[in-house]
């Protein structure tokens, strides 16, 4: 991502959260779309987890929740204080996704990325997601969801860059990871009806 590009992007999302804290923090952890995922994360007795792009923390929240050791990262130094202040257990780090990440090889379970990497081209995505597979740990799993070449969103112009996947692309993107789901939904993100690809793979 270019530096005038990171720019723009970082202001948007600050002022996006600003607006989020000035509303007042809402949080449906009932709706997280980790819930399905609840099943596979007990019975491998997984607990410590990676959230990249963690926002203004609805998922971090149930993950805290849950009983998961959450480590979470943002972009947005709006949504650090967000995290800092209304989920105190958890660990919250302003981290650039594209830049390596300051945590050691094998150290988490389960890494998170709910519609957070779609805003990065091939090359950088991968970079991205050789990041990920280094700090999984050996059969740990990385939940995804990326935005879908079928949302209405696709047709239109944005401010900042944002890429679109089918289940087949999001398929090679990942080529060398064990598939153990992969889809495209339908869902409501906040009032809206949105489509989306959503993928649970193994390393």
């Amino acid at each position: 991502m270019e530096i005038s590009n990171k720019r723009t992007a970082l202001e948007m999302w600050n002022e996006q959260f600003s607006q989020v804290k000035e509303n007042g923090i809402q949080y449906f952890e009932q709706d997280s779309w980790l819930k399905s995922y609840l099943p596979i994360l007990h019975e491998r007795g997984f607990k410590k987890v990676l959230e990249i792009g963690c926002g203004s923390g609805n998922d971090t929240r149930f993950l805290d929740s849950n009983g998961f050791i959450v480590t979470a990262t943002d972009f947005s130094e709006v949504a650090v204080s967000i995290i800092k202040n209304n989920i105190p257990s958890v660990q919250i780090l302003h981290h650039d996704t594209q830049d390596k990440f300051p945590f050691e090889d094998d150290g988490f379970e389960f890494i998170v990325a709910g519609l957070s990497l779609h805003y990065f081209d091939k090359n950088l995505l991968n970079q991205i997601l050789s990041e990920v597979r280094r700090m999984l740990c050996d059969k740990g799993l990385f939940l995804i969801r990326l935005n879908s070449v079928n949302d209405e969103d696709a047709q239109k112009e944005h401010v900042i860059d944002r890429y679109f996947y089918s289940v087949e692309s999001c398929r090679e993107l990942l080529k060398g990871w064990k598939e153990i789901e992969l889809g495209e939904y339908a869902i409501d993100y906040y009032g809206k009806n949105k489509i989306i690809i959503e993928g649970c793979f193994q390393k």
